[in-house]
């Protein structure tokens, strides 16, 4: 197995630069792990390998649009979700604004304590071990509840 030197260049007016190495017994086989490994979030815009200690240069088939796939995988990225938060604003507003916002508080689950308030000594009692719960008053409330 030959190690490769990965050879990058970032923007058009770069030159190619070292930006990694990977693990290969041949160019091709170099060539696509250094894609995949290396440029696969459009990193780039051309990409190339060369053998650890040679001279000659394998350029990538890859360029510029195409090199990290055509899919767009922005949401594997922070900064796809800037702005998340402003869009749910608006969309709310307009959803009050149609009349379609519920704006009462959810309803009530059976058996847990709406938060900030303080559970009762029975409900106290029904959640410490040895309470007033039986096997099958657990049974017939589920564990969701």
């Amino acid at each position: 197995m030959f190690v490769w030197d990965v050879l990058g260049r970032r923007t058009e007016g770069d030159e190619l630069t070292v930006v990694g190495g990977v693990k290969a017994p041949d160019a091709d086989l170099a060539l696509l792990l250094a894609r995949e490994t290396h440029f696969r979030h459009k990193e780039g815009v051309e990409y190339a390998v060369r053998r650890r200690g040679e001279a000659e240069i394998h350029p990538g088939r890859y360029r510029g649009d195409l090199l990290g796939g055509v899919t767009d995988r922005s949401y594997r990225r922070q900064q796809a979700y800037a702005g998340v938060g402003a869009k749910l604003k608006r969309v709310a507003q307009a959803m009050q604004e149609r009349g379609l916002r519920i704006d009462r508080p959810r309803p009530a689950v059976a058996g847990r304590v709406p938060a900030g308030k303080a559970r009762t000594e029975e409900a106290r009692a029904r959640a410490e071990p040895g309470g007033e719960l039986t096997p099958e008053d657990l049974a017939a409330q589920g564990t969701a509840g």
